[in-house]
């Protein structure tokens, strides 16, 4: 859970204590789960026949903290809650607003002249650094063989897509007849394994946990203490991840950030 500043007074001292040693300007931390936009289907099409690529969907959405921005199928962003030149198949769309914050939905457009649909099974992703997150497809439809690719790959016999990492993918397929269907599929994340005493402290100590900045008798929290780096966790995460700690003069590296991501999300344990 990442807090807002002005949410509670002593959530205030605490972040103020961490930003005693990080000499950087950071936006309002907030909490997405509580203060995100909600986003509302207003509008669909569906196409009108195999690959004439006619259908669009429009969205748009309310609170949070506006401007928004947009997404389909974890593409590209745009500030348009409106998408064109649509298949038949089912897409997740997201709305993102200027403090990171977003929420999601799925919309199926269906091809009226066609049977062909698809579902798919996943593997979740317990690597911490690389994908070994597993997608299986199973085509359906009067017109097979059926043919499968994955985003912007090409198309092929096998159904299963391997070695990927956790998030959110576009399959395609097509049947005999030329038709095809978009399929969202995601691939979720499991238990990475990522250690606190091989691979977290280490990293704190080196960088956070050091004189005059988070230890014992000098500044709160002491990241030098597994309990209070515990009850830090997500604010940890947070400040990690946006690079707004370590403290200038000090830097950690992008796969440094992603353990202490995956550490936190695994549920912070004692390993």
């Amino acid at each position: 859970m990442i807090l807002r500043k002005e949410s509670h007074p002593y959530l205030l001292f605490l972040l103020l204590a961490f930003a005693g040693c990080t000499y950087r300007t950071d936006a309002d931390l907030v909490n997405c789960e509580v203060n995100h936009p909600v986003m509302a289907v207003d509008a669909k099409t569906n196409p009108t026949g195999c690959n004439t690529l006619d259908g669009d969907i429009t969205v748009s959405a309310t609170g949070g903290a506006p401007p928004y921005q947009f997404s389909l199928n974890d593409g590209e962003l745009q500030s348009s809650g409106t998408f064109t030149q649509l298949n038949g198949g089912s897409f997740t769309l997201r709305v993102s607003d200027a403090n990171g914050c977003g929420s999601e939905s799925t919309v199926v457009l269906t091809v009226a002249s066609s049977d062909l649909a698809a579902t798919y099974t996943s593997q979740e992703d317990n690597e911490c650094l690389s994908g070994n997150g597993t997608l299986t497809v199973t085509a359906s439809g009067s017109n097979g063989p059926f043919q499968y690719k994955l985003g912007t790959g090409s198309f092929s016999d096998n159904p299963v897509f391997a070695g990927l990492e956790h998030g959110l993918y576009t399959v395609i397929v097509k049947d005999s007849q030329d038709c095809s269907l978009s399929l969202s599929a995601s691939v979720g994340r499991g238990q990475t394994g990522v250690s606190w005493s091989a691979d977290i402290k280490p990293i704190l100590s080196a960088n956070c946990a050091i004189s005059g900045c988070h230890v014992s008798g000098s500044q709160s929290p002491d990241l030098s203490d597994l309990g209070s780096v515990m009850n830090n966790a997500s604010l940890i995460k947070a400040r990690t991840g946006s690079r707004a700690m370590p403290p200038d003069g000090r830097s950690i590296t992008q796969e440094q950030i992603d353990k202490i991501a995956c550490w936190v999300d695994d549920g912070v344990k004692d390993n």
